[in-house]
């Protein structure tokens, strides 16, 4: 019969613990403000690093950007000449679909050597296609030889 009725089952003993007074809001205000103001931050400096890496799937790199110096400066070190400097480098012409660029880089022997590169859309993927040409110095500083003078007759 005692298992029909609930109430006449025996109860367990509560244990006694020591009581502690509920958080004050002050101190749970405090919490939420700190979280914040660390949350905020991360999930910002999270999202940029986001973007960059989603970046280079989106936009073609512009002439003088970082990743377009890097990208160039691999091709020049296989042909063993030296870095590149923002004033050598001129955008040519900006599109959608293809950014055209032209660098120009003095040489150590004279003349200049001229690379003219753009950044396309192959698929997904920004790829880069460059030509490179040599121009011998300038020789307008030179004087131009004297023609050669008929010969004069006298009697």
């Amino acid at each position: 019969m005692a298992a029909d009725n609930p109430s006449l089952e025996p109860r367990k003993p509560i244990r006694a613990s020591r009581w502690k007074p509920p958080p004050s809001p002050r101190a749970t205000s405090s919490r939420r403000l700190l979280v914040r103001l660390i949350a905020i931050p991360a999930l910002a400096f999270a999202g940029v690093l986001i973007y960059r890496g989603v970046q280079d799937r989106f936009v073609l790199p512009a002439c003088d950007s970082a990743r377009a110096k890097s990208t160039l400066a691999n091709v020049l070190d296989q042909i063993k000449v030296g870095p590149v400097s923002d004033e050598m480098i001129k955008t040519v012409g900006t599109d959608k679909t293809k950014v055209v660029c032209n660098a120009q880089l003095p040489l150590a022997e004279g003349g200049t050597l001229n690379v003219d590169y753009n950044f396309f859309w192959q698929g997904s993927n920004a790829e880069m296609r460059y030509a490179i040409s040599r121009r011998p110095a300038n020789s307008t500083n030179k004087p131009l030889p004297e023609p050669p003078q008929a010969p004069t007759r006298t009697n």
